[in-house]
């Protein structure tokens, strides 16, 4: 950044930016079919399902140094243009239509050094977050949301569908607000060798609108829902920059008719350092299909592939064995 020698007070980081809590990016496989409404190659294999989520950040707004001072505030502003597409083992239209979910976060992240038990041991760090998110989720078709009916979307006959949903070309179109709270813990920290043991928890409530271009419909207000909320867990190993996780999140809607199940994840990943912020790993998913229209679907799978997650440890590795702050 160009904030100058000076560790205390505020920073401007152009080139730098410290990367938490946000999304990351996906390419994987499945043994287990996909299943949709009115496709006769229903339930059809997966080849292939990717979420490219980059993460473009303007400019960080930082308070202290970490590197220097044990602790720092940072402010971020980040664009992410999410896009997920799953390709099935199918003779035409393999390729479903994507979900599109480009959004804008606002996040605040602190981060700081402090004394364990033993104050001559090595320190405990305290990471927390909060993230505050406008965006929209679609999947740029224009076919009436209900099996039933017939048109384009909004001009549908009959005007009042019903279930099941047009799940092949079938609009499905919200803007969303979410708000995300993040927390981690770290045990015998060594910020010199970015290593650590690391337990948290995260929480998220979304909210879903009409407002503005792209907004909810009633009818998918009905079936999907006002919005989700959500818990997760993680505990991670970090290790001279490679890092090991173990995660589980669990979300539920809320406002729909008919009532839907929550959905459970767990997910296992090792992100070597030498791999640039790539990683591989493993993940069982069950409940409510998270692939737009497909919302009602219920699913099972297992998921094995490579992720993508840019390591925030060399941003704050130190040069000294001493834990800055501490000396």
């Amino acid at each position: 950044g160009w904030g100058g020698a000076q560790a205390k007070g505020w920073h401007v980081d152009y080139d730098l930016q410290t990367q938490l809590f946000l999304d990351r990016t996906y390419l994987f496989v499945s043994p287990n079919r996909i299943q949709r409404q009115g496709d006769p190659d229903s339930p059809a294999p997966l080849v292939f399902e990717g979420q490219f989520a980059p993460n473009l950040f303007l400019p960080q707004l930082r308070r202290d140094d970490f590197k220097q001072d044990g602790r720092e505030t940072l402010f971020s502003l980040v664009f992410t243009p999410n896009i997920r597409l799953r390709m099935l083992n199918t003779d035409s239209n393999p390729i479903l239509p994507p979900s599109y979910l480009p959004k804008l976060t606002l996040q605040a992240v602190h981060l700081r050094l402090f004394h364990g038990p033993d104050a001559a041991g090595p320190p405990r760090m305290l990471s927390l977050g909060l993230n505050v998110i406008g965006g929209h989720y679609s999947n740029g078709e224009d076919g009436c949301f209900f099996a039933n009916q017939t048109g384009k979307d909004p001009n549908c006959e009959p005007a009042e569908g019903t279930l099941p949903l047009n799940e092949i070309t079938g609009s499905f179109s919200t803007n969303l607000l979410r708000f995300e709270l993040h927390g981690r813990l770290g045990f015998n920290v060594d910020p010199h060798r970015v290593s650590a043991w690391l337990v948290g928890a995260n929480a998220f409530y979304e909210l879903n609108s009409s407002i503005g271009p792209g907004g909810m419909s009633p009818a998918q207000r009905q079936v999907y829902g006002n919005g989700h909320w959500g818990l997760g867990l993680v505990g991670e190993r970090a290790v001279n920059g490679n890092r090991f996780r173990l995660e589980g999140a669990y979300s539920h809607p809320f406002g729909e008719t008919p009532h839907q199940r929550g959905t459970l994840s767990v997910e296992a990943a090792a992100n070597p350092r030498w791999a640039s912020g790539f990683g591989v790993f493993a993940r069982y998913v069950r409940g409510q299909d998270y692939y737009n229209i497909l919302f009602l679907e219920r699913i099972s799978l297992w998921q094995f592939g490579l992720v993508f997650d840019l390591n925030p440890g060399p941003r704050l590795k130190t040069d000294g064995d001493k834990p800055p702050g501490f000396q």
